[in-house]
């Protein structure tokens, strides 16, 4: 992480593999001694990052500078998918968007709402709130009218993660066996938990693409008291050295080629990412911005997010798969001395009069 950054682990105090109980206790522990709860009309306003030149823990700041950065990092790390991005990517990444075919993760931006952070892990303006309504107003026995009693569970909040596919694993398809952690009942009464392993099978079907994403009905903690949340696993392409997604089926392959390859052509070969060999001829003149289309050479078109319906990439038909896009990058020398920028001079000079004389002739009648 560069030093710059803002260490949102270390504004609460907790390390970077804290679990999501770890980290919800340490802002409890925070936001009791800093929430200016008691006197809301001396809360100020969040102010950003950029005005806190390299700020990476909270000892030097007031009180009141401490609570802003306590709920944004908790609004971070409090959320799965964001603190995946973050910890990937880095609050630069976080803060300017990751950058997918489909643009499925928007730029972070905090919403600057510290009581609404505070009131969503206490409940309530005060962090005592539910000790005293405990004790004052005891909740009904059953649902009445649309109010929610003791034996009205609520369901946990959906948990995201990302899962990142290699390009060959999107276009032959594959399985992934994701390992979550989560509370699990270890009694026959269901009262008490502890934190097990838990293996989810992902049928990725070629062709899928990103932001896809696959929802595993209440897989979450379990707990007597309210209905396990759905696990979800957004899908991402992961950097390929060679090809990038495009148009959702569409491969981009970037080649670097010299500047006689680009006036007089030249032919190549391509690997795909089914191992075949694609040989390709080139026989224009490779102007900026000049591009190859080999057509139905890129991701089979994904049919169904049923794996049971999912074809393989030998199944599909020839007009089901995008496009290979093949971009030029031209390479010009570094350096010329007198004789070489002579020998070019007299090369282009040589080339306009030939097409000079290449237009008359065509310009004369038969």
């Amino acid at each position: 992480m560069n030093i710059s950054e803002l260490d949102y682990y270390s504004v609460l105090n907790v390390p970077r593999d804290a679990s999501k109980e770890e980290i919800t206790l340490a802002y409890r522990k925070l936001a009791v001694r800093l929430c200016p709860f008691r006197d809301l009309k001396h809360q100020r306003d969040f102010v950003p990052l950029s005005q806190e030149s390299q700020i990476t823990h909270l000892s030097p700041l007031p009180l009141n500078r401490q609570w802003n950065y306590i709920n944004m990092a908790f609004d971070i790390l409090g959320n799965d998918l964001y603190r995946t991005i973050y910890d990937r990517y880095g609050e630069a990444g976080l803060f300017q968007g990751i950058l997918l075919p489909n643009g499925y993760f928007p730029p972070y931006q905090y919403h600057g709402n510290h009581m609404k952070v505070y009131h969503s892990v206490f409940g309530s303006y005060s962090p005592y709130a539910n000790i005293i309504d405990a004790l004052t107003t005891p909740p009904p026995l059953c649902s009445n009218g649309g109010t929610e009693g003791i034996g009205v569970r609520t369901k946990d909040k959906a948990v995201e993660r990302l899962v990142e596919l290699t390009l060959e694993e999107v276009y032959n398809g594959c399985v992934k066996i994701m390992q979550v952690w989560r509370q699990e009942f270890v009694d026959k009464e269901e009262t008490h938990t502890e934190k097990r392993k838990k293996l989810l099978k992902l049928n990725i079907e070629p062709g899928v693409t990103a932001g896809t994403r696959y929802c595993f009905k209440e897989e979450g903690d379990r707990s007597p008291t309210t209905i396990p949340a759905d696990i979800i696993f957004i899908v991402t392409d992961k950097p390929h050295k060679t090809f990038r997604r495009e148009n959702l089926h569409d491969l981009v392959y970037t080649l670097e080629i010299d500047l006689c390859q680009a006036l007089i052509g030249f032919q190549f070969v391509v690997t795909g990412l089914d191992k075949r060999q694609l040989k390709v001829s080139i026989n224009d003149v490779v102007k900026p911005g000049y591009v190859k289309v080999l057509p139905c050479e890129g991701l089979p078109k994904c049919k169904s997010t049923n794996p049971a319906l999912a074809l393989k990439p030998q199944e599909f038909q020839k007009n089901e798969f995008g496009n290979l896009i093949i971009e030029f990058k031209t390479k010009f020398p570094d350096y010329l001395n007198k004789e070489m920028k002579k020998c070019v001079r007299n090369f282009f000079t040589e080339l306009q009069d030939l097409q000079k004389k290449e237009m008359e002739k065509k310009s004369q009648p038969n």
